[in-house]
Parts: structure tokens; C-alpha cells; sequence
């Protein structure tokens, strides 16, 4: 293991910069939600806005399904697979939102959409998808290139949000204020901050030779919890467990707090938001739980707006992430087992 406080010895596992990625986040906010929100759309508010995405893009239809449910008229579907189920239909609205242009799964709805004509808006930095929206002339927004989707969090769920905000009351986004939240806080974790400042180094060293069982919550959390989970895959390369209150309890509750987990590290995601009921319920889940796992973790969202709270905890685990590859020697930035499973689908679709 590295210490936490030798700088030049973490760079040295950092080639592909994953933490200059990191410290461009909130600067990629503001532009790309502008963006969005001049790109021409059907005016008319959908009957369900359906996103389609996979990995760091799906995700940002998960944070977007949560922020905005209590707020946005219409519902928000995330579709992860290669065909639009069949409800959906002309008064609907299909994003397609993949950073690269070429995730196979989104490609596969978007042609099903263009060719079933429902109104589509595609997001996007290049590849066969931006090719398909100018040839169907079809609203594109632009994403800024050269970042792995899963760096490239503050392009893609911003310009999402700047897509629906015009479906929003006046004052629902304040988009500044989530951003400056965001520089602050990144001046906090940042590399040359000790641990004894640094909330993302600290728990950083708590999940150490841990397995983590992440927590969220729906619908406050939920999509944040997934956020780690995926970024704990593929920055730290780590095995990780997921779930979420209050549906946790009616199943995983029974096996962590059936026998011992040692080596298991609970770290509950929370919003001060969060429903009573659901709070009383989760505080007293984790009281049994805990009493069978190494530790429990509870990290709240801070900030003014449900916004500024989400991100908070979403960009504080992206961090932690990248620290536990960087601790024990990992880089952050290859996720080589993803571009083997596509090279061996090409060959066999050359091969039929």
C-alpha cells in the first residue's frame, strides 16, 4: 500500500490522469447545461421522457429519475438494453445519451426509435450516433470530447438536466450554486490536502482491505449508491455490494445480520431529506446490521438543494474511488475486461 500523503508516489500509478478528470467535473457543468437547454426539442411536454444509456451515461437518467420525480409532470424511464420496449410511442421523448456515440445498446433504441418515429433527441460527442442525428436531422446536443464516459459525468447528466429543465417551475436548477458547491468541495479532497483534512482520503483509508456494501436510498440516494458502485468496479477494480432502503430490508437485512461478515464495511449514503419513516427504519437496519460487519459508514449529502446534496456525495465517491486504485497501486484509468468482451463480440459477428 501507498500512503495516502505521498503525492508523487500516487501520480506514479496515474498516467491517465483519472485525477486531473476529477478536478474538471464542475468546470464541464455550466457549459453543457447551456447547451442542452437551446437545443430545439418538441415543445410539448412528453408523456414519458425515456433515456437511453449505459454505464456513466445510463446513470445520469438514474440521478435525473431521482432529483426529479416530485418536480418534473412527466415520468423518467431508463431503458439499458438494445430495443425500446413496445409502450413507447409517438408522445413520448427519447434521449439518447451516450458519450462515445458507439454503446451498442443505445444505438439499437435510437434506430428503433427513428424507425418507429418517436420524436428523439440525441446527446452525444461523436460516433455512429451523432452520424445518425444529422442524417435524420434529428436535435443533437454536442458533448465535449476526449474523456472516458465515466469521467465525463458533468457533461452528460448536466446536459440532460438542461434538456428538461424547460419542463421545470422557474428556480428548480440553480445550476451556480451546485457548481461553486462542487469547486469548494474539490479543493477539499484534492491530492495535496493530508488525511487529516480530507473526508475523501479518510474513508478512503476505512475501506482498505474491505469489501464495501454500499447503501442508498430511494429515492434520495439510490442513483448515487449505483454511482459508487460502478466507480468502485471500474477506478479501484474492486468487488462491491449493492442495495438500497427501504426495499434492503425486506431481503439483504436477513443475511448480513444473520452471521459475522468480517472484512465487510457498510457505508450508508444519506440526505437529510430522507423520508422519517425511512430514516427510523434505516437507523435501526444498520444498529443490526452493523453488529455483524467490520464498520458502518454514514456520509450525508451537504448543500442548500436536493442538487448540490446528490452530487456532493456522487463526486466525494468518485474521489474515493480513485484513491483505492491509487493506494494499492492500481491505475484508475484502464478497464481492459470491457474492451475484450467487445472485441470478441465483433469477431463472432464477422465470423456469422
Amino acid at each position: 500500500m501507498i500512503d495516502l500523503d505521498q503525492t508523487a508516489a500516487l501520480l506514479a500509478h496515474d498516467p491517465g490522469d483519472m485525477l486531473g478528470c476529477l478536478r474538471r467535473l464542475p468546470g464541464m457543468a455550466r457549459p453543457a447545461f447551456e447547451r442542452a437547454r437551446t437545443t430545439a426539442i418538441p415543445p410539448s411536454l412528453p408523456r414519458h421522457v425515456v433515456v437511453c444509456g449505459m454505464g456513466g451515461s445510463g446513470i445520469s437518467g438514474d440521478l435525473a429519475r431521482n432529483l426529479l420525480q416530485e418536480t418534473l409532470p412527466a415520468p423518467i424511464t431508463v431503458i439499458r438494453q438494445t430495443r425500446l420496449p413496445a409502450w413507447v410511442g409517438p408522445d413520448d421523448l427519447v434521449i439518447a445519451l451516450t458519450y462515445s456515440g458507439n454503446t451498442a445498446e443505445t444505438l439499437g433504441c435510437l434506430r428503433g426509435a427513428i424507425a418507429r418515429k418517436i420524436p428523439t433527441c440525441v446527446v452525444s460527442s461523436g460516433g455512429e450516433a451523432t452520424r445518425l442525428a444529422h442524417e435524420h436531422d434529428l436535435p443533437l446536443v454536442p458533448l465535449e470530447t476526449g474523456w472516458m464516459p465515466r469521467a465525463a459525468l458533468g457533461e452528460l447528466y448536466f446536459a440532460l438536466l438542461g434538456l428538461l429543465e424547460r419542463w421545470l417551475p422557474v428556480g428548480t436548477l440553480d445550476v451556480e450554486k451546485t457548481v461553486s458547491h462542487l469547486e469548494e468541495r474539490r479543493a477539499s479532497w484534492d491530492l495535496d490536502v493530508p488525511v487529516e483534512s480530507n473526508l475523501a482520503k479518510q474513508v478512503t483509508r476505512e475501506l482498505l482491505r474491505q469489501v464495501p456494501l454500499i447503501y442508498g436510498c430511494t429515492p434520495t440516494t439510490e442513483a448515487v449508491s449505483s454511482r459508487w458502485k460502478a466507480q468502485l468496479n471500474e477506478n479501484a477494480k474492486l468487488t462491491v455490494g449493492w442495495a438500497c432502503f427501504p426495499e434492503l430490508t425486506h431481503n439483504e437485512i436477513v443475511n448480513i445480520a444473520h452471521a459475522p461478515h468480517a472484512g465487510h464495511t457498510i457505508v450508508s449514503l444519506e440526505d437529510p431529506e430522507d423520508p422519517d419513516w425511512v430514516a427510523r427504519q434505516r437507523d435501526l437496519a444498520l444498529d443490526l446490521m452493523g453488529e455483524q460487519v467490520t464498520k458502518v459508514l454514514r456520509l450525508v449529502g451537504r448543500g442548500a438543494d436536493a442538487l448540490t446534496r446528490q452530487l456532493d456525495l456522487a463526486y466525494l465517491g468518485d474521489w474515493i474511488s480513485v484513491y483505492l486504485g491509487l493506494v494499492q497501486r492500481i491505475d484508475p484509468t484502464p478497464v481492459e475486461a470491457i474492451f475484450q468482451l467487445k472485441d470478441r463480440m465483433a469477431a463472432q459477428e464477422v465470423r456469422a
